[in-house]
């Protein structure tokens, strides 16, 4: 068994794992990232602009992307346009990018112990790394944490197919949400969904084709994926089964919605978490990458200095300060108002959810834009959440207002 003496280990190799340890790396900070090494293979999508602020750690934003499309449509009872770029991913190229420069050892993690200095990390091949600080990477569930029951709020499910062409009709146009119901003559189950849950449709390029995909963003139970191909077929006028063999890949997505911030100490094992092992899951719009990725530089900047502010080379760090950077007190607040967001769209019907994302989009990019991102400002938050509210109908009020009108009331008081 051989032992390694180093700075900081990163558990779990995905995109949040890999550019925190390629952060890290840059910083000068003796790094090893513990993963599988198999390559990503879901698909990440995030708005273009969210990534500047990493810029200097990642190179140009626009090359981390396969595909960006500068327009979008939401289409409720009409269609708005988005005018703010979004883009998928290129994975291969991202994480070819994160990778390089960084230590990545090809195995699992065992088992980690307090020891002298900091931890011991025994790894799947034999060896034990001695660290300083372990950052839990390994996303949702952690794989670090001990195991058990977890609660969750509710879950974000969908079924997607990539065709080798845009299919006919508008969407073959890039598109985040599309609430129509599906032509005349489907069944109930797939104009309405699965036990009535609202279902959207989302269509945008990809690299290898066309991703259109049935999607329920918030369902409580979850709606399993497979009962959503109905509709999608329906939606497309296909057969399932025609769909499913033309598709070039299909993609199942399940991600849970609301999961609480990690705390700093999981179970016995004392890793910082991060990315969606540590709560970064955006409670309303499910996505998580581009938060992870945001906020490297902020914590990559909080381990080096950690490490700098300990009393010895070998002395373990203040993980308190590097918690504070993964999970600041204003992104705390902030969270709370995307819970209470969370809340409120777990109360409304496939017609609330049209009409709410029909009033959310009709505020000015800017505004709408802060809302969709954890590390928004609570202010900027609250106040977004009570311009929608002031200007929905009243019908939707009702139901908004319905489970907690005394939050409510707090968040709308000037």
């Amino acid at each position: 068994m051989t032992t390694k003496h180093i700075d900081v280990v990163v558990v779990g190799d995905g995109p949040a794992g890999s550019a925190l340890a390629h952060g890290c790396a840059r910083r000068g900070v003796d790094t090893a990232l513990i993963g599988s090494g198999q390559p990503w293979t879901a698909t990440y999508g995030c708005w273009v602009d969210e990534l500047e602020p990493a810029a200097a750690d990642f190179g140009p934003v626009a090359d981390l992307f396969a595909v960006t499309m500068s327009d979008l449509a939401v289409v409720t009872d009409r269609r708005q346009i988005l005018s703010r770029t979004y883009g998928v991913l290129d994975n291969e190229t991202v994480r070819h990018r994160f990778l390089s420069g960084v230590d990545l050892r090809q195995t699992r993690v065992e088992r980690v112990d307090a020891a002298a200095g900091g931890h011991q990390v025994e790894l799947g091949d034999g060896s034990t790394i001695r660290c300083r600080l372990v950052i839990d990477a390994t996303g949702w569930p952690s794989g670090l944490a001990p195991s058990g029951r977890i609660e969750v709020p509710a879950w974000q499910t969908g079924i997607g197919v990539v065709l080798p062409e845009p299919p006919p009709g508008d969407l073959g146009t890039p598109t985040l949400m599309d609430f129509r119901p599906v032509r005349a003559g489907a069944t109930r189950e797939s104009t309405i969904g699965p036990g009535g849950v609202a279902t959207f449709a989302y269509s945008i390029p990809v690299r290898d084709g066309w991703l259109v995909e049935e999607t329920v963003l918030v369902g409580r139970p979850a709606v399993e994926p497979i009962s959503l191909l109905a509709r999608l077929a329906a939606r497309l006028g296909r057969h399932p089964d025609t769909l499913l063999g033309a598709a070039v890949r299909s993609e199942y997505v399940r991600i849970p919605m609301g999961t609480p911030i990690a705390t700093l100490a999981a179970g016995q094992v004392e890793a910082v978490p991060f990315g969606a092992a540590a709560g970064y899951i955006h409670p309303v719009t499910g996505y998580s990458v581009g938060a992870s990725l945001r906020a490297v530089p902020r914590v990559a900047d909080a381990i080096a200095a950690a490490l700098g502010d300990a009393a010895g080379p070998e002395e373990a760090v203040d993980r308190d300060a590097v918690w504070e950077a993964v999970w600041p007190t204003a992104m705390r607040r902030t969270r709370v108002f995307h819970d209470m967001g969370l809340s409120m769209l777990l109360r409304l019907d496939a017609a609330g959810e049209s009409e709410f994302f029909s009033t959310f989009y009709d505020l000015p990019t800017d505004r709408w834009s802060e809302f969709l991102r954890i590390d928004a400002s609570p202010t900027d938050t609250a106040s977004v959440m009570a311009e929608v509210f002031r200007t929905s109908s009243w019908s939707l009020r009702r139901r908004l207002a319905s489970g907690n009108p005394a939050a409510l009331a707090r968040l709308l008081r000037p």
